[in-house]
């Protein structure tokens, strides 16, 4: 399942959750939260109740705020960093929950 959620600080810093298992994704800098996936249920741990699950819509109306907000950019044909439309950001947000749902 795919979820948003914030880093723990712990004795070595800020990490991420330990029932995380892939995440770092979708940075939001305004709230601190990022996009990343843990097992869907039954899981032999436990996953914070506070945690936001996202489906393909919730996701992509996320990432295009943060876009809005700030804009994700992609290398042009030159090398140059260029802003990405929003259908480009809708089509990367959909083929990477794609790649995590399947």
């Amino acid at each position: 399942m795919i979820v948003e959620y914030k880093l723990d600080a712990g004795p070595q810093g800020m990490t991420i959750p330990l029932w995380v298992k892939d995440g770092g994704y979708y940075y939001d800098p305004d709230n601190f939260t990022m996009v990343g996936w843990t097992n869907d249920a039954p899981r032999e741990f436990k996953v914070p109740d506070t945690v936001t699950v996202l489906d393909k819509a919730g996701l992509t109306t996320r990432v295009l705020n943060i876009h809005g907000r700030r804009a994700m950019q992609k290398e042009n044909s030159d090398g140059e960093l260029v802003d990405m439309t929003t259908e480009e950001v809708t089509a990367e947000v959909s083929a990477w929950f794609d790649s995590w749902s399947s």
